[in-house]
């Protein structure tokens, strides 16, 4: 279960008022979208340019972020699109470069749902992905018309993106996935989210009384930004043919965790039924900011000691970067040194595996293996001084 939302705009400037009044509705918008995923965030800004800001922070802290901010900035400079998600990942590791929004091509777009013909899609669009929703967007891509690519698909959906033109949002879903949209025509501008109640609660705590519907299933819904006026959104609708799934559906987050640091739910991975999740737990891979002078941004480094210490704990002052390798370590509160993988390890392994009496987790390493059988040099150490009667006890 991800969370995708967003808004479009007409090409008229905002007021002040009018752009503050979008900011506090779109804040409001993400943070609520955070209870449906809090793997990691992100917003795509469409207009004269395109980028998109990931971090692994929740939604809730995402929003103070500098990518963020000048997301929602870039409203009063020519942005007409925001295209936001939140990610429960059910499919790829939990790194930056596998948050969405991703831009494949000439699309760039925002998918909720789950994938089930992985290896299929991968042989005949001939991409590779690392994530499975990156497929769709290949699929839309390639194709010139939404049947065309739907036809590629065996996958929950519910989909925002903008291909070619960056004046058009779409937005679309299947049976299983939600998607409600409410269009303001005072400020002309239409926002959207996979929850009606994330809209509701927004437009309520800025005084906005305005309607909110749900998409209808299998209608991609084309909203031109040039065409919005004071009454209407004037969309153009394309209805396309799709046969959903019939699922059974289990309780929200009802996963468990084995011992080879992934996780898994319980349901099969046939064609009947909701596929199997598999996520593994890595370090986000750090793009590094660099000067005209080729040395890294100091700014850059500020900004991800502060990232890095709100997702792991601890102060800023406690990280360090060491160029030479690019990774990043962290002074514990004892004083050693432990690299972020081993942090990833605490928070997201330790935590979820269930030790068994003859196991131990070793505390080097984080692993859960039992003794004779992990390979970390802490554990090989131990077991080379007690071979040579070290610490053995008469």
């Amino acid at each position: 279960m991800c969370g995708i939302y967003g808004m479009a705009k007409s090409p008229t400037p905002y007021t002040s008022k009018q752009y503050n009044t979008v900011r506090k509705v779109m804040r409001n918008i993400a943070i609520d979208s955070e209870t449906r995923g809090q793997h990691s965030s992100g917003i795509a800004t469409v207009g004269p340019e395109t980028k998109i800001h990931k971090s692994l922070l929740p939604s809730s802290k995402f929003v103070d972020t500098k990518g963020y901010i000048k997301s929602i900035k870039s409203l009063r400079q020519g942005t007409n699109i925001l295209i936001g998600h939140t990610r429960f990942a059910t499919e790829g590791a939990i790194t930056k470069s596998n948050a969405h929004p991703f831009k494949i091509g000439n699309t760039v777009g925002a998918h909720n749902g789950c994938v089930y013909n992985i290896d299929k899609m991968q042989t005949k669009l001939d991409k590779q992905c690392p994530v499975d929703s990156q497929l769709i967007f290949k699929a839309i891509d390639k194709c010139p018309e939404i049947q065309d690519a739907i036809k590629h698909f065996d996958s929950d959906f519910a989909l925002s993106y903008v291909k070619d033109n960056p004046m058009v949002l779409h937005l679309c879903r299947e049976d299983n996935r939600p998607l409600h949209v409410s269009y303001v025509p005072e400020i002309k501008t239409l926002f959207y989210a996979s929850e009606s109640v994330f809209l509701e609660d927004a437009f309520e705590n800025v005084g906005i009384d305005v309607e909110t519907l749900q998409l209808n299933k299998n209608i991609l819904y084309s909203f031109d930004v040039s065409d919005f006026d004071d009454v209407k959104t004037n969309v153009n609708k394309t209805t396309f043919e799709y046969d959903s799934r019939v699922i059974q559906y289990y309780p929200i987050n009802n996963y468990h965790y084995n011992n080879n640091n992934v996780y898994n739910n319980n349901h099969n991975n046939s064609n009947e039924g909701v596929g199997k999740y598999k996520v593994q737990y890595e370090v986000a891979e750090t793009e590094i900011e660099y000067l005209d002078d080729g040395s890294i941004d100091p700014t850059w480094i500020d900004f991800e000691k502060q990232e890095l210490s709100e997702i792991y704990g601890g102060s800023p002052n406690d990280w360090m970067f060491d160029e030479s390798t690019d990774d990043w370590y962290f002074i514990d509160s004892d004083g050693m040194m432990c690299t972020e993988q081993m942090l990833v390890n605490r928070k997201y392994v330790e935590q979820f595996n269930d030790v068994d009496d003859d196991d131990k987790l070793c505390v080097d390493c984080f692993s859960v293996e039992h003794p004779n059988n992990c390979k970390c040099e802490k554990q090989k150490q131990t077991e080379l001084e007690f071979s040579d009667g070290v610490n053995n006890e008469s």
